[in-house]
């Protein structure tokens, strides 16, 4: 027995592949940072010419980007600069003997993949230490994004998140589970083609043993596509053709990357308010706009001597000086006749509307 025993571990020893040196990570590092940015205070790779996985910190919000997933707990970014992405390798064709690292220029981040998740509710799994940053094979194909809990996102995973332009993952309305090297169905929720404890057999024609690939196959489907089951119900083959939708998201409380909308409206601390068409829609009762003989209704067109084009122009005029002469438009239904202030100028344009200038301090 021991004679067996030694003889395994010596060819372990025969097929086990050398440990790489930092050395050689450092050097992936060198040839690769190109790919690693910080884009607005937060780590980001390089996936493409254009495109950007950014990793989403605690209590911080990008303005401005394409989509935010959920599950990967990414923001993908479209640039309008070039950059330069990491050649992607695939992480599936690895073996429990094969070195991963993470590229660092000052500190070793090296061991093997652990695990592949299952499923999107969970991530795939390093057997180190880790830290955010590109995982990598020594040199110098890109193999994910590390995290620092030591799980990391897959390159399977983002060739998918950059596919789209929303958060979208396929599902079919059915959990599988893995027993005894078989794989069943676990539960129905939106599908009533399966039955709780089907056996799958095959998918698309091709046996069935792993129910990673399965998950995935769902996951990575394109919209409306349909994937074909065999499945052993009561000792009776059935065939199943499935459509894939998309799976529903609703219950994430996802930020908007829709632009805010522009202001309408501001209120001067003078006691005015004006809207998108400088036309004023509230003067408040004791203001100084109220004293100065503003109404609902005025048309902005002047303040001292300069053409007003938009509020936001007229909300810095009003902040630079302290001493307004401003021209305003008002319709004739509206004029005071019998009683015009003596700091009006009234000048009259022979179509109903009258204008005049009106002098606003602070």
């Amino acid at each position: 027995m021991k004679i067996l025993v030694l003889m395994g571990a010596f060819f372990s020893l025969l097929v086990a592949i050398e440990r790489p040196k930092f050395e050689d990570f450092a050097a992936g590092y060198e040839r690769n940072k190109a790919s690693i940015l910080n884009y607005e205070g937060m780590q980001a790779f390089a996936l493409s010419e254009n495109l950007l996985a950014v990793l989403k910190e605690p209590n911080a919000k990008l303005n401005k980007y394409v989509k935010y997933d959920p599950f990967l707990n990414l923001y993908l970014v479209r640039t309008d600069f070039s950059l330069i992405p990491t050649p992607m390798a695939d992480e599936e064709q690895l073996t429990r003997n094969d070195w991963v690292g993470i590229w660092d220029p000052e500190k070793p981040y090296i061991g093997h993949i652990k695990y592949l998740a299952q499923n999107i509710d969970e991530k795939d799994q390093l057997d180190f230490k880790s830290k955010v940053g590109l995982l990598g094979e020594p040199c110098c194909d890109m193999l994910g994004i590390a995290l620092s809990d030591g799980s990391f996102i897959g390159n399977r995973y983002l060739k998918h998140f950059m596919k789209y332009n929303d958060v979208y993952w396929g599902d079919i309305g059915v959990d599988f589970v893995e027993r005894e090297g078989k794989i069943y169905v676990k539960a129905v929720r939106k599908n009533p083609q399966f039955l709780i404890n089907d056996e799958v057999t095959s998918l698309d024609g091709q046996p069935v043993r792993d129910i990673r690939r399965l998950n995935e196959r769902v996951l990575f489907a394109d919209r409306g596509s349909t994937i074909y089951f065999n499945v052993l119900r009561d000792n009776q083959d059935v065939n199943i053709s499935s459509i894939v939708f998309e799976k529903d998201i609703g219950h994430f409380n996802l930020p908007s990357n829709k632009p805010k909308p522009a202001p309408t409206s501001f209120k001067s601390n003078l006691g005015l308010s004006v809207n998108a068409a400088l036309l004023v829609t509230r003067v408040d009762a004791g203001s100084r706009a109220g004293a100065a003989g503003f109404m609902v209704g005025d048309k902005i067109l002047r303040v001292n001597n300069e053409v007003v084009k938009n509020f936001k122009q007229l909300q810095d005029l009003l902040a630079k000086g302290n001493d307004f002469h401003i021209l305003i438009e008002r319709a004739e239904n509206k004029l005071p006749l019998h009683n015009f202030g003596s700091g009006l100028d009234l000048r009259t344009r022979g179509d109903g509307k009258f204008h005049f200038f009106v002098r606003l301090t602070k």
